[in-house]
């Protein structure tokens, strides 16, 4: 019998031990490719017809910083930049004053960046956040681009006559 109560003893041990160890990464883009194993994505071709179809409720989110959005950005996407996505996301006030309705936890979201790395990362953390139905464009805005060059906005009016486009950030 004492062995027996050893042996759970050491069990539990053991799995408190792993289970309490968190993951280091050697880059960003190890990150990335542990997120890819839970995220959903969706491709640009797939969000164009959603967007035709026009009956599908969802919201798009542009996790790229403001100044990137408005060089080029997929028409219905609100800006929310990945570093204040977590505070935000349930900001009642920031959706009202983006005109829109604050997404609910297991509405559809489609989240995208610039090549859409940071957009699976948003996505990995919007999941963590308990939102139920997470998408990243596959390639980011870079992808829609290329494959829907005449649907897409700019505003660049907001910029203050700057006409250079801006360093990428976020290294994506």
């Amino acid at each position: 019998m004492r062995t027996i109560r050893i042996a759970i003893l050491l069990m539990a041990i053991t799995f408190f031990a792993f289970a309490c160890q968190k993951q280091t990464y050697k880059s960003g883009d190890d990150m990335v490719k542990e997120a890819m194993k839970t995220v959903k994505i969706i491709t640009v071709d797939e969000l164009d017809k959603i967007m035709e179809n026009g009956e599908e409720i969802y919201t798009l989110i542009d996790v790229r910083q403001e100044i990137e959005h408005y060089y080029g950005y997929i028409p219905g996407s609100v800006v929310l930049p990945r570093g204040s996505l977590e505070f935000s996301i349930a900001d009642a006030e920031f959706w009202e004053n983006a005109g829109l309705y604050m997404p609910e936890k297991d509405e559809k979201i489609i989240l995208y960046c610039k090549k859409g790395q940071r957009g699976i990362l948003a996505a990995e953390t919007l999941t963590k956040l308990g939102y139920t139905n997470v998408y990243a464009i596959e390639g980011g805005w870079k992808n829609w681009e290329v494959n829907y060059p005449d649907i897409y906005e700019k505003d660049l009016d907001k910029l203050g006559g700057k006409s250079e486009a801006p360093a990428s950030s976020g290294g994506c």
